[in-house]
C-alpha cells in the first residue's frame, strides 16, 4: 500500500515537473526571453555583456518602429541554424527608405535619431585640444580615436554630438564635421503589392529572391530572370523590414543582410535586467 502511494506522489511530481517546464518553455518561445547580448552593434542603447529581455507578444506594437529587435539571419547559408542578430527596425513594410547626407527618411519625412546612435566624425588639428578639453568636461568617451594626414577622427554618439557642439565656441563647428555615409533610396517589400525590380532594389532582394522562389531566380546583368524570362515586378509572400545598427562598424544589419521576412523577427528587445554598468540596470530600451 505504501508502495502505491509513494509511487503515486512520484508521479504527480514527476508530472507537474513537466508542466512547470513546459510552461516555462513556452513563456520563452511566446513571451518573454532573457537573451545576453556579445555585440557592440547597438552601443549605447545595449552594451555588450548585457542582459536584456526580449518581447516576444504579438501585438500590433511587435515589431515596432525604430525600436531595437531581436531577428534571425535570413541568409540561405544560415538556414540550418540562423545566428540571432540585435538591429534597429527602420523601415516598414511599403516604405521608402532613404538615406541621404547621414540622415534618415521615410517615406520623405526625416527620421529623428536616436540618442545611442554611434557615428564617426572628423575634426581638424587645430581643434584637438578644445575637443579633448570638452570630452573630458562633459565625460564623453572619444572612442577609436585615429590621427589623419588633417586631423583626428573618433566615434560618439548623436547626443554626445549634440553636446559637444553646444560648448564650441562660434566658428569651431566647421572643422568638427560627420564622415559621409554611403547615399540609397529603397522600397521595403509588402506582401502581395507588386514591387518593381531594378539595379538597386535587386541588390536588396537577391537574397529574399531566393527563398520566395525556392533558389530558382536566376540573376544576369543586374536583372531577375524567372523560368527563362526577365522578370520587372515580383509579389512577395511575406511582410519585409529594413533594419540598422546604431553603430555602423559593428552591424551586422539590412546592410549586409538585405531586408528581414517578417517571420524571422522574434520580437522587440524591450528591458535590460543586468549589466556590467549599475546605471543601465532595470531600464527600458530605447
Amino acid at each position: 500500500m505504501n508502495g502505491k502511494r509513494i509511487g503515486i506522489t512520484i508521479a504527480k511530481i514527476g508530472g507537474g515537473a513537466l508542466l512547470l517546464l513546459a510552461v516555462v518553455l513556452g513563456i520563452r518561445r511566446f513571451c518573454i526571453e532573457s537573451l545576453r547580448i556579445s555585440t557592440n552593434a547597438m552601443e549605447q542603447a545595449i552594451l555588450s555583456g548585457d542582459y536584456v529581455l526580449v518581447n516576444k507578444l504579438p501585438t500590433e506594437a511587435n515589431p515596432g518602429r525604430n525600436r531595437v529587435i531581436l531577428f534571425k539571419s535570413p541568409l540561405r547559408r544560415d538556414s540550418v541554424a540562423a545566428p540571432l542578430f540585435v538591429s534597429r527596425l527602420i523601415g516598414m513594410p511599403g516604405d521608402t527608405v532613404t538615406v541621404e547626407e547621414n540622415l534618415f527618411m521615410i517615406n520623405g519625412k526625416q527620421l529623428p535619431k536616436a540618442p545611442t546612435t554611434m557615428a564617426t566624425y572628423f575634426v581638424s588639428k587645430e581643434l584637438e585640444g578644445i575637443i579633448r578639453s570638452l570630452a573630458n568636461k562633459l565625460a564623453i568617451p572619444l572612442r577609436e580615436w585615429k590621427s589623419e594626414t588633417f586631423g583626428f577622427t573618433f566615434t560618439i554618439t548623436t547626443l554626445e554630438e549634440y553636446k559637444l557642439r553646444e560648448e564650441l565656441p562660434d566658428g569651431a563647428n566647421k572643422h568638427f564635421v560627420q564622415e559621409p555615409a554611403e547615399e540609397y533610396s529603397i522600397i521595403v517589400p509588402k506582401k502581395g503589392i507588386a514591387y518593381r525590380i531594378n539595379e538597386t532594389s535587386l541588390k536588396a532582394c537577391r537574397e529574399i529572391l531566393l527563398h520566395e522562389t525556392n533558389g530558382k531566380a536566376v540573376f544576369r546583368d543586374n536583372k531577375l530572370f524567372l523560368d527563362g524570362r526577365e522578370t520587372n515586378f515580383f509579389y512577395f509572400k511575406h511582410d519585409y523590414y529594413w533594419v540598422l545598427s546604431d553603430h555602423a562598424k559593428y552591424a551586422v544589419d539590412s546592410r549586409h543582410l538585405g531586408f528581414i521576412p517578417d517571420n524571422l523577427i522574434l520580437g522587440n528587445v524591450w528591458f535590460c535586467w543586468k549589466s556590467n554598468d549599475p546605471e543601465r540596470m532595470f531600464k527600458t530600451i530605447d
